[in-house]
């Protein structure tokens, strides 16, 4: 009997040990992993996905095909649900959704099924801060001004919304907010037609990429860069953390608009396997220094200013152990935005 036992166990082991055992480039090795994005095609997240997408696949071990497949909904709420409930966990399928989408669950605005920070975070290819801009014929001028003059604002209902809100509610700016614009592009238009004084939001990029000549020839101000940290990027324009009051004040801007250190986000499902997730991220990091991935953002306008895994991991552990007093201050203020 105890022979039988031994043998029973040994053959368990035998039967169940390539699973666990199998080296990362066999599981990748002829494998298509799927890449999901959380927004639709052509939007501001699909071109990242769709170019690190085209060269990441060299550095993961196996070298699989990698697919993008879109699955807009609910700012990204919908691909990060199906990430971390439906998707294997094996890293076979990866994914791209909004650095505030992370955050989600911890205010409760829109119906998630996932905790943000126990996700597989491989990395993002931006940093992206947010600013506010106003136009250049507007007596907005300095960023003392938002404090002192009222200022009219286009919103879309996404950080241009929400950062405006945080600033007006934390700090005191005096935004007037008029909603309904269909996204950057109808605020950027309704700004010169003189509609509206100015923006704020994670814009800086897509001004860049838009209109370009706007910076050159100083059509519009920036008046303040809004990230959990200071960006070289906007050497010399004054930072929103130094117009906090309290550190409460500061800890309830990080939640509201810390995540832009996140950018764009890639990550994969929690739980998968140690060495896959190692794996996975040491080839995002090599693809962001790639030079034919960088020619290649370059010529589509993409800023790249990697992010690593390990340090979007560590903002969202600081995040979620936010005390509770400060998290219903912040859900408050986004409460406006519905």
């Amino acid at each position: 009997m105890r022979m039988r036992l031994i043998a029973s166990l040994v053959m368990a082991t035998f039967v169940t040990a390539p699973a666990h055992a199998q080296s990362v480039q066999k599981f990748y090795q002829g494998r298509q992993v799927s890449l999901v994005v959380g927004f639709n095609p052509g939007g501001a997240y699909d071109p990242y996905a769709r170019t690190v997408a085209r060269h990441l696949s060299k550095y993961v071990p196996g070298a699989p095909t990698i697919v993008v497949k879109n699955m807009q909904g609910a700012g990204s709420v919908r691909a990060a649900n199906y990430l971390y409930n439906v998707a294997p966990k094996d890293g076979s399928e990866l994914g791209v959704i909004a650095g505030s989408a992370a955050l989600e669950p911890m205010f409760g605005a829109r119906p998630t099924q996932f905790e943000g920070q126990r996700f597989t975070w491989l990395g993002s290819a931006n940093d992206e801060p947010g600013v506010c801009f106003s136009w250049h014929t507007t007596p907005i001028a300095t960023a003392k001004d938002l404090f002192d003059k009222p200022m009219i604002l286009g919103a879309s209902g996404t950080s241009n919304l929400d950062f405006p809100l945080a600033l007006n509610a934390v700090l005191g700016t005096k935004f007037k907010i008029i909603r309904g614009y269909e996204g950057s592009s109808s605020i950027m238009l309704a700004m010169e037609r003189g509609e509206i004084q100015g923006m704020c939001g994670m814009v800086y990029a897509a001004l860049r990429t838009s209109h370009p000549q706007w910076l050159a020839e100083k059509k519009v101000r920036t008046l303040m860069q809004i990230a959990l940290v200071r960006n070289e990027k906007l050497a010399g324009v004054p930072f929103v953390m130094d117009f906090a009051k309290s550190d409460d004040d500061r800890r309830v801007l990080r939640l509201l608009v810390g995540w832009t250190i996140m950018g764009r986000p890639f990550l994969a499902p929690p739980g998968i396997p140690e060495e896959r997730k190692l794996a996975l991220r040491r080839a995002f990091d090599l693809t962001m220094r790639d030079p034919e991935f960088l020619a290649d953002a370059a010529n589509l306008r993409l800023d790249i200013s990697p992010i690593r895994g390990a340090t979007i991991e560590q903002y969202l552990q600081d995040v979620y152990s936010t005390p509770r007093p400060l998290l219903e201050r912040a859900g408050r203020i986004l409460a406006q935005g519905q």
